[in-house]
């Protein structure tokens, strides 16, 4: 307890130095995607459904935590989406830390598509559901658009902003992890622009594989990549 107690002072202290002597406090954020679920392994939309992780995914998830353990990475503060798969990916890959739940970095809503394969509604919907699909608007089926998503994310990271704690792992999703990257790149972290409300990188560009760790730092009110999927080989 009373280690807590002085890594939290030692952050405090940090902030402040950084706000008299500008910067040297740095933050880091490890956006961790979670394991093969039930839904990626049959290419079907899971959305806010509480779907579990396969036991390739439970490895996968037992395989990053190996990995940031050879790092000797540890964390001030864990976060996890509150759906199933990603608070499973944390239990099973850093299994005796605690974590807080948060529905700001769940995957995006799809609304009543979750459940559905893919390959069904592209059959029975055509061109209207793919468009959607790829601009990430899901109103049509009572979900999410794009904006929307960015604007919860968002909430999340500016929260984080005024935590202590100098390196934050959050267990998340694939579509978490490509908008805070699209919000950095468009200018909605740093410089005060409006959330995306359409989707501005290229995804394939920017593989995010299941159990991948993507790194983010906070440094002077600014953020920029530092990793992305640091464990790729």
């Amino acid at each position: 307890m009373q280690k807590d107690l002085d890594k939290a002072a030692q952050s405090r202290y940090n902030r402040f130095i950084e706000t008299i002597f500008g910067g040297i406090f740095h933050m880091k954020l490890y956006l961790i995607r979670h394991g093969q679920s039930e839904a990626n392994s049959t290419a079907t939309h899971s959305g806010w459904s509480q779907v579990s992780l396969t036991a390739k995914g439970e490895g996968e998830a037992r395989a990053v935590g190996d990995r940031l353990r050879r790092e000797t990475l540890t964390f001030d503060r864990i976060y996890t989406s509150d759906l199933r798969r990603a608070m499973q990916t944390h239990a099973l890959a850093l299994p005796d830390t605690a974590a807080r739940t948060t529905p700001l970095i769940r995957e995006v809503n799809v609304g009543t598509l979750a459940g559905r394969l893919i390959a069904d509604c592209t059959r029975e919907m055509g061109e209207p559901y793919l468009a959607a699909k790829s601009r990430f608007d899901f109103r049509t089926w009572g979900g999410e658009n794009y904006e929307m998503f960015c604007t919860r994310i968002l909430q999340f990271v500016r929260q984080i902003e005024q935590e202590d704690g100098e390196t934050i792992a959050a267990f998340c999703h694939g579509g978490v992890i490509h908008a805070v990257l699209d919000m950095l790149f468009s200018g909605t972290l740093n410089d005060g622009k409006p959330v995306p409300t359409e989707i501005g990188i290229d995804k394939p560009s920017f593989a995010c594989p299941n159990c991948g760790v993507f790194v983010f730092e906070f440094s002077k009110g600014l953020w920029k990549l530092r990793a992305w999927n640091m464990f790729d080989a």
